[in-house]
């Protein structure tokens, strides 16, 4: 059985996740997902979620002790961290000392030195690199794995007709930041449709004509296919889904607190 530490209050954590279960084609009823996400409704009914508030991450002793519990109770042997080494809170920092029995496995992504000088690496026997840009001399392991994710296949969506020429704009949320690259994409627009893809509510009142939304973000490939341009921001999965798509893309980058999606940018 695998525990997945998925710590991130939008939906690209559990979509990181939720890929890399696919690509190890691990069986879903063998997963147990611990996260705050708002968006925990979004994982596949077959895996274990275990939806905690914010506040639940930032006091250690009590999330040591859910932590051992529910390796206890679910029967755990592979306890897999997603991007924050520590925690977001640290909250792991001193918890791998009590994890002797079971496999420990980070899922690696780019994150800023302000994490590493706040927080310390615990000991990790497998470090899955994610992407380039991985300052490796932060982290303690005892094997590195570059690792490519694959892409779950895209849910088809019903009855959509969509109007060309198009322009896509893919951000899953905060809304402020989808208006952003919805206001880039007015820049470019000549006679462009723009559909939005987020799972943010758009107000009606902020969105102008010639403009539809659709919820969520997961889109058929054949959607990015027939774009005339892509707008999305510089999140790791972002990247990803749109790796092939390169030359009509518009990439935003925006400031996380350890992330840097800037750092990504210049490495495409």
């Amino acid at each position: 059985m695998y525990l997945f530490y998925v710590y991130g209050a939008g939906f690209g954590h559990i979509n990181r996740v939720l890929n890399f279960i696919y690509t190890q084609e691990i069986p879903l009823e063998d997963c147990v997902l611990v996260t705050n996400s708002v968006f925990h409704d979004q994982v596949p009914k077959n895996i274990k979620t275990l939806y905690k508030e914010d506040a639940f991450f930032k006091d250690q002793v009590h999330f040591n002790r859910f932590l051992l519990n529910s390796i206890k109770e679910h029967k755990i042997n592979t306890f897999v961290v997603d991007v924050f080494p520590a925690g977001f809170y640290g909250e792991l920092e001193k918890s791998f000392s009590d994890l002797h029995f079971v496999k420990t496995v980070l899922l690696g992504r780019i994150l800023n030195k302000a994490y590493f000088e706040k927080f310390t690496c615990p000991d990790y026997d497998i470090i899955y690199t994610l992407e380039n840009g991985i300052t490796l001399t932060n982290y303690r392991y005892k094997k590195v794995i570059p690792f490519s994710l694959q892409i779950k296949p895209r849910e088809i969506l019903n009855e959509l007709a969509l109007e060309k020429p198009y322009f896509l704009v893919m951000h899953s949320s905060p809304l402020e930041e989808v208006l952003l690259l919805y206001k880039q994409a007015l820049l470019y627009r000549t006679n462009e449709h723009i559909y939005i893809c987020s799972f943010s509510e758009i107000p009606t009142h902020l969105i102008l004509e010639n403009t539809s939304s659709i919820k969520g973000t997961r889109i058929e490939d054949e959607v990015l296919e027939n774009a005339t341009k892509i707008f999305t921001g510089c999140g790791f999965n972002s990247i990803l889904e749109t790796k092939n798509y390169r030359a009509k893309q518009h990439i935003l980058p925006f400031k996380r607190r350890y992330d840097d999606q800037f750092l990504r940018k210049q490495l495409l």
